[in-house]
């Protein structure tokens, strides 16, 4: 597996959410700019992941790319309000506007968000092991699996942990 290809989106990841981690400048992107387009560079670079590493015949091919549009649609929607989320705290952060109510409410918000992905992957599964082997299906899931650690490896970076004082 190209450890390359992976490793290279979280590059791209760390540069675009580092050139907005400090306080913002007036020609700086915001933050929320930044996520969208870092969401962008790794979706590309997704499916260039599982063009190059699931080892697809023509039948298998023809059958799931439309059903993985269909959960990356699916998939984006959740994104996006992490995203909100990932942007409400940055910018109540870099305000110093962070209350207990807030940082309650953003992780409860986070969680709900985590189980929603949890949920989609589980009901895609069954739909997955339609069309490939057993474990094709473990093969995407783990591609799948290497990309978002790299992905939250790189978010880790890059937000700022909440100031308690």
């Amino acid at each position: 597996m190209s450890q390359v290809n992976i490793r290279s989106i979280s590059a791209v990841i760390i540069l675009v959410l580092a050139m907005t981690s400090a306080p913002p400048v007036a020609a700086q992107q915001s933050f929320r700019d930044s996520i969208v387009q870092a969401q962008q560079l790794i979706r590309s670079g997704t499916r260039r992941i599982l063009v190059d590493e699931l080892m697809l015949d023509d039948t298998e091919k023809a059958a799931f790319w439309p059903l993985y549009d269909e959960y990356e649609v699916e998939s984006l929607k959740i994104g996006q309000r992490y995203i909100a989320l990932v942007s409400e705290f940055v910018d109540r952060y870099q305000a110093g506007d962070l209350s207990d109510a807030d940082a309650d409410r953003l992780l409860d918000a986070f969680f709900d968000i985590q189980i929603e992905i949890s949920k989609l992957r589980e009901r895609y599964l069954r739909d997955f092991r339609k069309i490939l082997s057993g474990v094709k299906v473990m093969r995407f899931y783990q591609l799948e699996n290497k990309v978002r650690a790299e992905v939250d490896a790189a978010m880790a970076l890059a937000i700022p942990l909440a100031d308690p004082s």
